[in-house]
């Protein structure tokens, strides 16, 4: 086993690139600036009551409408749509330039032909080291079948194969 007594950035980054994760989506808008960004950090944290929770780095240009706004929105990509996860990923100025919207129920901007939505109410906002925690209320979701945008390895994956779990009651 190596020597884990030291912990590098570059190391750390690595290693966590080994645990594959869903792509998704977040958005919200704030005073009249909606913005969005792609994000891997999305996590389910509570079915009862039902929230979500994301995390935003502290030096993220949106980071102001995010922590302002009464809500976000998220939706989980499918793996079709990598080009949108490097759109939004990119940072631009008007980032739903070229890009198909729905609006959720609460009207902030969600991405069509996404495998799931969420729409959220802020519900609480953490510190965490060098980013913020944003934890959300679920307040109205869709579904739909197809397979996800998957980041392994620091870069974009397609081909995930569901499997059948056995349910443990």
């Amino acid at each position: 086993m190596p020597d884990l007594s030291h912990v590098s950035q570059p190391d750390l980054r690595r290693a966590l690139g080994q645990f594959a994760t869903g792509i998704a989506v977040v958005t919200a808008r704030h005073e009249g600036r909606s913005v969005g960004m792609t994000i891997s950090s999305f996590t389910s944290l509570s079915m009862e009551p039902p929230l979500v929770l994301w995390s935003l780095r502290d030096n993220a240009r949106s980071r102001a409408v995010f922590e302002a706004a009464q809500g976000f929105a998220i939706s989980v990509l499918s793996e079709s749509q990598s080009g949108i996860a490097a759109h939004f990923a990119r940072g631009h100025a008007d980032p739903f330039a070229d890009v198909e919207t729905i609006a959720a129920a609460s009207g902030l901007p969600l991405i069509a032909g996404a495998l799931a939505h969420f729409d959220c109410r802020t519900d609480r906002i953490y510190d965490g080291g060098d980013h913020r925690i944003l934890i959300g209320r679920v307040s109205a979701l869709s579904v739909d079948e197809g397979r996800p945008l998957v980041f392994f390895a620091s870069r974009f994956s397609h081909g995930v194969v569901p499997m059948e779990v056995a349910s443990h009651a």
